[in-house]
């Protein structure tokens, strides 16, 4: 029997694999960007919808994903029991998944008009060059969206067993 919550640290790693040889393959230069993108998006992209599916799961209590079906949002979660609260948790997740960071990782369209605001103080722009804040799917939204993944799992994670 698996555990949910296994299940999605499982994914999670499986999309670090794939940013790892991205990243490795971006060094390289031996492929356009768009190659690349091509190529390991849509992959990171489902191991990232897994982990939070199967994550989702675990915080409305469901252990043994045998014999879960996993969602893809909270509004395919069980509804609480009669009387129970949706947990803040869960509440939580369903604005995220309105608009941001989740709510573009959780759409199916890749057009790369789409942007996304990523907080990366590493990715310093060129001196003079005048730059947006904003970037076009690629390897630095899918590690924004790994990291951010992440970095929720393990403050809910920690929130949850304060209780």
């Amino acid at each position: 029997m698996a555990r949910t919550r296994g299940e999605a640290n499982r994914a999670l790693y499986r999309a670090r694999i794939l940013l790892e040889a991205w990243n490795h393959m971006r060094g390289e230069e031996r492929h356009a960007d768009a190659a690349l993108i091509d190529g390991f998006l849509p992959a990171l992209r489902g191991h990232l919808i897994e982990a939070y599916g199967w994550f989702l799961l675990s915080l409305a209590g469901v252990e043994d994903s045998a014999k879960a079906v996993r969602p893809q949002s909270t509004q395919e979660l069980p509804k609480p029991e009669a009387g129970k609260a949706l947990s803040p948790e869960i509440a939580e997740f369903a604005q995220l998944e309105t608009s941001g960071w989740l709510a573009q990782m959780l759409s199916d369209d890749d057009d790369q008009s789409h942007v996304y605001h990523v907080s990366n103080e590493s990715a310093k722009p060129a001196q003079g060059l005048l730059v947006s804040d904003r970037e076009p799917l690629g390897y630095a939204v899918a590690l924004a969206w790994t990291d951010a993944l992440t970095a929720i799992m393990a403050r809910m994670d920690d929130s949850l067993s304060e209780c």
